[in-house]
């Protein structure tokens, strides 16, 4: 037997936030409401949810734009030891980068969200794309500076 839901996230293979789904009451009730990826619905109830769904998204679109403009504020500068022709003993990470920006920030920004190609291997400045939001990336600026 299958009932309706209003999902309230998005699920893999299933559809995204704010869509109107029939599914299994097995699955409903022993996955997706316990995880609160979905809610029950009846016709009437809809329009409110998906209302209120909407609004939701776009306050985290605020946020989010927020978030990008405090982290193109400022460059963020890392001491890092280094030898000769400016190479760095080690290198400067995803993860460091993430610690600075807690840091410095106070933003609860993961590591995996930082765009970083390959580590920082040499002094200088460097330009790397933060994904904060869906289609949302700030570009934040690192300068990688000589350790005295």
């Amino acid at each position: 037997m299958k009932i309706k839901v209003i999902l309230l996230k998005n699920v893999k293979g299933l559809g995204t936030s704010g869509s109107v789904v029939s599914v299994s009451r097995g699955y409903a009730f022993n996955y997706l409401f316990p995880k609160e990826l979905a809610k029950k619905i009846s016709e009437k109830g809809a329009d409110k949810v998906i209302s209120k769904i909407k609004s939701d998204e776009e306050l985290r679109k605020v946020k989010a734009l927020e978030q990008k403009t405090l982290l193109e504020s400022k460059k963020i500068v890392i001491k890092a030891n280094s030898g000769e022709s400016d190479k760095l003993f080690g290198s400067i990470t995803s993860s460091d980068i993430e610690d600075k920006i807690k840091h410095i920030f106070d933003l609860d920004v993961n590591k995996k969200q930082i765009k970083l190609d390959k580590p920082i291997k040499k002094l200088g400045e460097y330009e790397v794309p933060v994904k904060i939001y869906k289609e949302i990336n700030a570009k934040l600026k690192i300068v990688v500076v000589k350790e005295s």
